[in-house]
């Protein structure tokens, strides 16, 4: 049966420790392989994402494989919702894997299908695995030990957000949450207090940085344009946080809350460029994760 990447919670603690350690061991994040050779991935975007895509399509193709992209101008949404049962089976005929990315993967069961082809979650709104776990890599690059390490979270709810919550559980750093105040954040917060970690919601960005090691700038949907500038990413505002803190982007750029172009800059506090080179090795790495094992089955 073939091994699935939807959320954190479905891989587990083990899985997840040996993805980071094994991203992080790369020599080179752009070595080129033919692990993927005569490997057929079909990418299905729900939603438009060009990072994504670029990021996934570079991480098959530079292992030697081939990439089937269905974007979302088209019905098959309708349909795979409809006959997801029958279409999915007919799939492992013509492609060998499957990213999704912007489909909800909570309530997926995979194995209920006895699918021959494992499925990745390349982006959900429930959960985001690899920018997770790439963004623990890169904090683990720059601090080692995570246990005395807070990464505060500023923006709207996204897949990365709630799998960085899960994340607290078996990578031990502390997550303070800054959200706006028309987010719905019920759920989030049961599942924060179900953990018992040290999981914090504050109420303005100002709260979330003070002290902070790392600064995860979320999505922007739904601000207003009096909230757009209360909630940007200004040198005063990262001040508050500790001298040597980093800022990552927890969204696609085009997306995320507003970073002062001076920060962005700043090869020392940006970590951008480090986070896309992480999110090519965790891609490179969850391919090998999700096959491996599962070769002989085929």
């Amino acid at each position: 049966m073939a091994r699935h990447i939807l959320t954190l919670k479905n891989m587990g603690e083990k899985a997840s420790w040996l993805l980071v350690q094994q991203a992080m061991g790369m020599p080179d994040a752009k070595t080129r392989t033919n692990f993927m050779n005569e490997r057929v991935a079909m990418l299905i975007f729900a939603d438009y994402s060009l990072p994504e895509r670029l990021c996934v399509s570079a991480a098959v193709r530079q292992m030697g494989g081939a990439v089937v992209y269905e974007g979302n101008r088209t019905v098959w949404r309708k349909e795979l919702a409809a006959f997801r049962e029958q279409l999915m089976p007919i799939f492992s005929y013509y492609v060998d894997c499957l990213y999704t990315y912007g489909l909800s993967v909570g309530s997926w069961n995979p194995d209920r299908l006895a699918l021959r082809f494992p499925i990745i979650n390349a982006g959900s709104p429930d959960a985001h695995p690899a920018h997770a776990l790439a963004d623990i890599a890169c904090m683990l690059r720059n601090s080692k030990d995570l246990r005395n390490v807070t990464c505060a979270w500023i923006g709207c709810l996204n897949g990365t957000l709630h799998s960085l919550v899960t994340a607290t559980e078996w990578f031990h750093f502390n997550l303070r949450i800054a959200l706006p105040p028309h987010v719905e954040s019920t759920s989030l917060k049961v599942e924060a207090a179900r953990l018992g970690r040290k999981i914090e919601f504050v109420d303005t960005p100002e709260e979330a940085v003070k002290g902070a090691d790392y600064i995860s700038v979320g999505c922007r949907g739904g601000l207003t344009a009096e909230e757009y500038d209360d909630w940007s990413v200004s040198e005063d505002l990262l001040a508050k946080a500790k001298p040597s803190a980093r800022v990552m982007l927890g969204a696609a750029p085009a997306e995320a809350i507003m970073v002062s172009s001076n920060i962005m800059r700043n090869g020392k506090t940006s970590m951008l460029a480090q986070q896309s080179e992480y999110r090519l090795r965790m891609h490179k790495r969850m391919l090998h994760w999700v096959f491996l094992d599962n070769d002989d089955d085929m």
